[in-house]
């Protein structure tokens, strides 16, 4: 019973303790939530005396408010020519089709290094084809006059095919296992 009655007491002890410091984390919390009240009056003043001078603006050129709403409308639209109301959010969503750009002319301009290298080893014109390979799949090219060439993304050499079977076979020779077969064409349409 002596046991029970220490035990019961260090564990009021220990949760005492969890209790002042709990109580000195909302604490700080009040002290925070202070200083972002204060701070959220402060900017709804500043926004209400910046409405209260558009108002006195507005009131005193009456002529000007009518048009500029619909001038501000136009360009909000994009109806006029290459002006734009620019905006936050207006930014932002130029921004993004800037970034998008760069990486498409980024990835362009790799696909051209790529061309050049091929045709480079080629000695002429080639256009890509496909992927093969599965574990480190080659980028593969064909040239005018039917040849394979393949570069792998672990060798810098560009390797060289008289057609597709012995670039096929290059494959199963790279693989480990103790048999492979190939269908037709014609028994994966499910005409044989």
């Amino acid at each position: 019973m002596l046991q029970e009655q220490q035990d019961a007491e260090r564990e009021y002890g220990a949760l005492g303790g969890a209790i002042k410091v709990i109580a000195g984390d909302i604490g700080s919390c009040k002290k925070e939530l202070e200083q972002s009240e204060a701070a959220l009056k402060k900017a709804a003043g500043e926004i209400n005396q910046l409405n209260q001078d558009y108002e006195r603006q507005c009131m005193q050129h009456l002529e000007l408010k009518r048009p500029m709403l619909e001038e501000y409308e136009k360009l909000l639209k994009g109806k006029t020519g290459t002006w734009r109301a620019i905006t936050k959010k207006t930014v932002m969503n130029l921004s993004t089709e800037v970034d998008a750009c760069v990486k498409q002319m980024e990835s362009a301009q790799i696909e051209y290094c790529k061309l050049a290298e091929i045709e480079q080893a080629a000695g002429q014109k080639c256009q890509p084809i496909g992927h093969i390979g599965y574990y480190y799949p080659a980028e593969v090219w064909i040239s005018e006059y039917g040849k394979l060439y393949a570069k792998y993304e672990y060798q810098d050499e560009i390797e060289c095919f008289p057609d597709v079977f012995a670039l096929i076979e290059r494959e199963l020779r790279a693989c480990k296992f103790d048999s492979a077969a190939m269908k037709t064409v014609e028994a994966l349409d499910g005409k044989l």
